[in-house]
């Protein structure tokens, strides 16, 4: 299982690839139980984006960077490269790999569609798509 790199261009769908090569290596292939994903180092960073899109689509390009620190007054200072490159919050690498479980959680082998789907579907609704 490989780890990932930091503010390397991906497209979302080589992220979701990345985190789903290994998936049941880890866990046991059944649907309806509670899995995680490969330790990959994405569940404690952040994914970020050049700029704000409606929907997220396969080759919608991301960089991996830490999360905002908050000053004493509540604000976010975001990491270097985010500022300086202009980049925006796509989804917390918790909540990304929330998602990608919450899918095979339902299905054994969700498609590429069906993730970028419920990765929509999370980010308007902040719920989980229904696959079944």
């Amino acid at each position: 299982m490989g780890k990932v790199e930091w503010r390397k261009p991906y497209k979302i769908s080589e992220l979701i690839e990345i985190v789903t090569k290994d998936y049941w290596v880890l866990n046991e292939p059944d649907i309806h139980g509670k899995h995680l994903c490969p330790d990959t180092g994405i569940f404690d960073l952040q994914l970020y984006t050049r700029k704000f899109e409606e929907e997220i689509y396969e080759d919608l390009v991301c960089y991996l960077e830490d999360y905002p620190e908050i000053t004493d007054d509540d604000e976010e200072v975001f990491p270097e490269f985010v500022a300086e490159e202009g980049l925006v919050l796509l989804y917390s690498g918790e909540n990304f790999e929330a998602v990608i479980s919450g899918a095979f959680d339902q299905k054994l082998n969700p498609s590429m569609k069906e993730f970028i789907d419920s990765l929509n579907y999370y980010r308007d609704n902040d719920s989980y798509l229904d696959l079944e």
